[in-house]
């Protein structure tokens, strides 16, 4: 079983937006946080979290600013954009299949971190795939989110070869808004 990003084409059905603590400006070249969204350079503005903590947004926070700022443009993130997201992570998959695991390994997985952006009228565009993605707990959405994945990515892999015995050490619960404790994120 050769699990990938997408554990075997699952997807997670959480994940978050990263957002510029800077408005974005065609002219404001030389400005990096206004271009640049990962942690790791919005982290040293001064401005760092003065619109979201740590930078990002949920998926039903970003629905929620879709609401209130695009309302006559009726965008379902769910709906509208995350088809696109899938569409362009299988696509990708696809693409660089015949070089994923090409010593045939049984039993192992990988954990891939997708970078997206949207443009002005809302088309999604493929940035990066990273094969090293970041697991930095940055803000509270991330403190809630990252266990939680990698948690349910050890239960449809690890936990399936290994199965616990008790309960003992398998009663960490890594609650999720909107999610059930015992619901796996990782969808088809």
């Amino acid at each position: 079983m050769s699990l990938i990003a997408i554990c075997s084409s699952k997807i997670n059905r959480e994940g978050y937006i990263r957002t510029s603590c800077a408005f974005y400006n065609t002219e404001d070249t030389e400005n990096r946080f206004v271009h640049l969204t990962n942690n790791a350079i919005q982290k040293y503005s001064d401005n760092y979290g003065k619109y979201e903590d740590g930078n990002q947004l949920s998926y039903a926070s970003f629905q929620k600013y879709l609401d209130e700022n695009f309302k006559d443009y009726n965008i379902s993130f769910i709906n509208n954009i995350m088809p696109k997201i899938k569409c362009l992570i299988i696509k990708s998959v696809l693409s660089v299949r015949k070089l994923i695991n090409q010593e045939k390994r049984k039993y192992c997985f990988e954990i891939f971190g997708y970078d997206f952006i949207l443009d002005s009228d809302f088309n999604t565009w493929l940035i990066e795939v990273n094969t090293n993605p970041c697991l930095e707990e940055s803000s509270k959405l991330l403190k809630m989110l990252i266990p939680r994945m990698v948690d349910d990515a050890f239960k449809l892999t690890v936990d399936v070869l290994f199965p616990a015995h008790s309960n003992v050490f398998y009663n960490e619960i890594y609650p999720v808004d909107y999610y059930t404790d015992y619901e796996n994120l990782w969808f088809q």
